[in-house]
């Protein structure tokens, strides 16, 4: 949809700043690069530091190849320990890696993490209370023998000890942004992180093998490449990053320069930071409280998009605070949204509060999130409103 939200946007010529609301991975910010500068906004903070990578900052002067020599002494310290102090599961693992599907299976069942052992939760929290080396060691705890293998996760806390303690704070967000990439791309997961996959079959199995044979830090230098800057460092210069709920964004008027609003809400009753937490605990590095298999944060964002019961709500606030600020807003949603399903439209409350709303309808592909049976996509009807003051 970034190309028609972006086609729609340009037929307004904004006098100011776009703001994306619910910017997610910045598809739409980026497809705005020759339109308007923006303003993107996320609950999720992992997602921040990506659109800060791409979306602002100056022309970087550190070649990719450069960067990655530079830690490398840091994380092969880093890493040198964690072997030394998980040898026995690192060759527990191994064996596991090379045996059967159950061998696996059974390894993965016994894994200790902090979402099913108490000593694990102690060693949490005496990394979380470390101010050296000792403090890195989340993946490890949090997210091995499960998302990632427990090599994997040693060296992801080997990285972020490099990245944390590299003097080129300039440079932070690129690396960060580069590191939470390269682990996404190794994630032992069906497209989300709600839950892992098991070897409950022979391609399983497979998969997991193949996936956990690859280097995190490998992937990690890749990544500096592929995290490249959008636009000019002019456009840039302008752009704005922001991190919290959409709706208290528009309601404290705090935005400037802003010409127009887009809003691409949540549409279902899943919430949808379940499906990235691995990646918000990763960035954040906060050694959170955990809980069942699926390691899960205590303190999950939440939105009233997402229910049932407050989703009407959720569409009068946005509409109502952003009419407030004299600007057009364009709203992408679907017709099987949870609005509909409360016996709304977003056609009819958009109406309450601006002098005209257009609706834009496109046929898309949705995906199911790693659905256990059935396409990963569904075909869907999603509309674009464009409500002018």
């Amino acid at each position: 949809m970034a190309d028609h939200v972006r086609d729609a946007i340009a037929q307004l010529e904004p006098s100011g700043r776009v703001v994306d609301l619910f910017s997610g991975m910045g598809s739409v910010a980026e497809s705005l690069k020759e339109t308007a500068s923006v303003v993107t906004n996320d609950a999720l903070s992992f997602t921040a530091a990506l659109s800060r990578a791409r979306f602002t900052g100056i022309d970087r002067q550190s070649a990719s190849a450069e960067v990655a020599a530079r830690l490398l002494p840091g994380y092969e310290a880093r890493l040198h320990d964690l072997e030394e102090a998980y040898a026995v599961e690192l060759a527990r693992e191994a064996a596991a890696l090379d045996g059967s599907r159950t061998d696996l299976l059974n390894y993965m069942d016994k894994a200790q993490h902090v979402g099913n052992s108490a000593s694990r939760r102690r060693d949490a929290r005496l990394a979380a209370e470390s101010s050296g080396p000792k403090h890195y060691e989340l993946a490890t705890l949090y997210f091995s023998a499960g998302y990632l293998s427990l090599r994997q996760a040693i060296e992801l806390d080997a990285a972020r000890a490099a990245i944390d303690n590299d003097a080129q704070l300039e440079e932070r967000d690129w690396l960060l942004a580069a590191w939470i990439a390269g682990t996404s791309v190794l994630v032992n997961a069906p497209g989300h992180t709600a839950q892992y996959l098991r070897p409950n079959s022979a391609s399983a199995h497979a998969r997991i093998v193949r996936t956990w044979s690859r280097s995190t830090w490998d992937e990690f230098v890749a990544s500096l490449d592929t995290v490249s800057q959008v636009g000019s460092e002019t456009w840039r210069a302008s752009n704005s990053v922001y991190v919290g709920d959409a709706l208290d964004l528009v309601s404290a008027g705090e935005l400037k320069d802003i010409g127009t609003v887009y809003a691409d809400p949540p549409y279902t009753k899943d919430q949808y930071s379940r499906y990235y937490h691995m990646y918000e605990t990763l960035y954040r590095y906060d050694y959170p409280d955990s809980s069942g298999a699926g390691r899960n944060r205590s303190d999950r964002f939440t939105t009233g998009f997402s229910l049932k019961t407050a989703v009407t709500a959720s569409f009068h606030d946005l509409c109502r605070n952003v009419s407030r600020m004299r600007v057009p807003l364009v709203i992408s949603y679907p017709s099987s949204g949870l609005l509909g399903h409360a016996g709304m439209s977003v056609a009819e409350i958009a109406g309450q509060y601006f002098g005209s709303v257009e609706t834009r309808s496109y046929e898309a592909k949705h995906s199911t999130m790693g659905a256990s049976t059935g396409a990963s996509k569904k075909s869907a009807t999603e509309n674009l409103y464009v409500c002018l003051v």
